[in-house]
């Protein structure tokens, strides 16, 4: 038993090391990408209003029109988070007013980015159509090749610090800090790989989520990213892009997630019909294993206990059995090696890919993980309650999983008893022990990841989970059919 949950683990184990390094693929985000991911999170502490939907602690923006504006944390719940988990680790508190001469001064770049040098006759509309456009260069330098990311946020700073009150500008402990969990806020995004420039998925913190602008990517730039990135894994994101706007283009609306999710059905189709290509010589000897099991058990018979001799003989037989029958019992393992390199760059495409982070379904975001939905008791009510969205889709997912990967254990179990019983093998039944170990833990593994994947993802496993369980169920129909075969044969 021992034994048995040690090779579990260890299978559990390569299962998450598998994932781990199908992160490890280099992300396609542009600095520029990051910068717009950046002021999502952090787009100021200040909000404008005109004098119609004012409330009454307005304060008028000095040199516009009809504008006012309040500032408070509140306004945004990121840095409301970064300040409150500063003063927490001891640091000094930051001034509001620091904040709010930041926003006044991104506003300012923004301005100029768009041409405007005169802002007497500027509405709130105005602003606001501003800093969409140009807000992210605060975090972007558009003019300096070498050093883009956070170099404007540090010009910005110094610009800042000449126009407030000593006292009123953080320390260098809190600037540092900022930008730290700044650049924690988006480690985990990597949806950039998109044909065109659009806005895709939804960044930010809480209901400030929103989509963001993700630059167009090509070959060219694939390939600079890596040898696996531009073999394999855009590819896939282009042809996951090029479905979904196909589907956008017959007058399918993408912020309901029925095209992003058609095309993950289509690409999950068209990489098993591939996959099942590959593997079918692996496939056709496991379905020979499985003919082959009442001549195995009486092998296994014949050598009852589990000492090292008749281990060798038991090997030897069994040897003979799979070259008479032309079964390489390794084959599995070379395809388990040429499947490896496919599975991280299908996992890296998926993940990557801008339109399976935007639009959602049934009120449940595709770019939000399962648990995050389940866990947010808001999602539970309201018009559309994503978190109940999610629960089916988990049900689903898990459900077709565990069939997926039980249902040939059942078969076999199934086929066995048509075998008459021999008597115990201790070897048998350790080796059946050690497999029933390596498969629940794999399963409790791939369940456990399941809950914490992106929904679009979580669709994704679905569907895989359900074409697996087809092709068991189409290659025991062919091995009945084989079996029904010889048998008439036979009996000629």
């Amino acid at each position: 038993m021992k034994k048995g949950i040690k090779f579990g683990v260890a299978g559990g184990l390569l299962l998450l090391g598998a994932i781990t390094l199908s992160s490890c693929t280099a992300s396609f985000c542009s600095p520029k990408d990051k910068a717009h991911m950046l002021y999502a999170f952090d787009f100021g502490v200040t909000a404008y209003y005109t004098n119609e939907d004012k409330p009454d602690e307005a304060i008028p923006l000095e040199g516009f029109n009809d504008v006012y504006y309040t500032a408070e944390y509140d306004n945004n719940q990121a840095v409301k988070k970064i300040v409150d988990s500063a003063i927490d680790q001891g640091y000094r508190e930051p001034s509001i007013e620091y904040f709010i001469e930041m926003d006044r001064v991104v506003l300012d770049h923004a301005l100029q980015e768009s041409g405007i040098t005169d802002t007497s006759n500027l509405g709130r509309d105005d602003i606001i159509d501003a800093l969409d456009e140009y807000g992210y260069l605060k975090y972007y330098d558009t003019v300096n090749e070498k050093i883009k990311l956070w170099s404007n946020w540090d010009v910005y700073n110094q610009e800042v610090r000449q126009n407030i009150e000593v006292d009123q500008y953080p320390d260098a402990d809190f600037l540092a800090f900022y930008k730290n969990q700044m650049n924690a806020n988006i480690a985990s995004y990597n949806s950039c790989i998109a044909t065109t420039d659009g806005e895709y998925g939804y960044y930010g913190y809480g209901s400030d989520k929103t989509p963001i602008e993700i630059e167009g990517k090509d070959w060219g730039y694939a390939w600079k990213r890596g040898f696996l990135e531009g073999l394999l894994i855009y590819p896939i994101g282009w042809a996951i892009d090029g479905i979904v706007q196909g589907f956008v283009n017959l007058g399918m609306n993408p912020n309901n997630g029925g095209p992003q999710i058609l095309a993950i059905l289509f690409m999950t189709i068209i990489i098993r019909l591939i996959m099942m290509a590959i593997t079918f010589k692996q496939t056709t000897g496991n379905t020979k294993m499985m003919e082959l099991q009442p001549e195995i058990a009486k092998i296994q018979a014949k050598y009852p206990n589990n000492t090292k001799r008749e281990k060798e003989l038991m090997a030897m037989e069994m040897q003979k059995l799979y070259k008479k029958n032309k079964i390489n019992p390794f084959t599995s393992i070379l395809v388990m090696i040429l499947q490896f390199p496919v599975f991280i760059c299908v996992w890296g495409a998926l993940s990557g890919s801008s339109w399976l982070s935007s639009g959602e379904f049934l009120g449940l975001r595709l770019s939000d993980s399962i648990s995050s939905a389940l866990f947010n008791g808001s999602n539970w009510v309201g018009p559309h309650p994503s978190a109940w969205t999610a629960l089916v889709l988990f049900i689903l997912m898990t459900a077709a999983q565990v069939c997926a990967m039980l249902l040939p254990q059942w078969i076999q179990k199934r086929n066995q008893k048509k075998v008459a019983k021999l008597g115990k093998n201790l070897t048998q039944k350790s080796q059946s022990n050690k497999m029933k170990w390596f498969t629940y833990i794999m399963l409790a593994s791939i369940i456990f990841m399941g809950f914490f994947l992106a929904s679009g993802m979580g669709v994704y496993w679905l569907i895989g989970a359900i074409m697996s369980i087809a092709q068991t169920l189409i290659m025991q129909a062919i091995s009945n059919s084989r079996r029904t075969k010889k048998k008439k044969v036979g009996n000629k």
